[in-house]
């Protein structure tokens, strides 16, 4: 990588236009606003605006999964987890999403939030999410003040550009 590369921090790429959810949304709601936007995880802000949780598209599909009623008659669908680098098997019937409507966010986000500092260099940045074997990562504060995130897309483009 160039020189100017190696000294970018996270501040430098990360997005800051994100789409968060609510703890007390429903699975449907999160969702909808993942298809919406064309993304696969929602950060998850308190009522104090501080970052929660993570909630991904496999959260939601594992989780339906789980809770499908078992049908062969149903059969099933591919889908690719791009969190566990795998295509995974899951009934059809999850489509349906039936039940979501209760279901909170809260009950499936991940607490266990994986996230780096602004000033941490994009080769950490890099290193954190192969480690942790994520798309995605936070950019924030020990207060969980969200301030971007950074996907493997951020990536891409930032090597696009140069």
């Amino acid at each position: 990588m160039p020189n100017s590369t190696r000294q970018l921090t996270a501040a430098a790429i990360l997005n800051r236009d994100v789409v968060t959810v609510s703890p007390d949304s429903t699975l449907r709601d999160a969702l909808a606003l993942m298809t919406e936007n064309h993304i696969t995880g929602l950060p998850v802000m308190d009522h104090n605006s501080r970052c929660v949780g993570l909630i991904t598209s496999s959260d939601i599909l594992n989780y339906e999964q789980e809770h499908a009623e078992d049908s062969d008659a149903n059969g099933s669908a591919q889908f690719f987890d791009p969190d566990a680098q795998q295509w995974v098997s899951v009934p059809i019937s999850s489509f349906g999403l039936e039940g979501f409507g209760e279901v909170r966010v809260s009950e499936v986000m991940s607490s266990d939030l994986i996230w780096v500092d602004r000033d941490t260099p994009l080769k950490d940045v890099a290193r954190r999410m192969l480690d942790e074997r994520v798309h995605r990562v936070l950019v924030m504060d020990a207060k969980s003040n969200l301030y971007g995130i950074i996907s493997a897309y951020d990536f891409v483009r930032v090597v696009a550009e140069q």
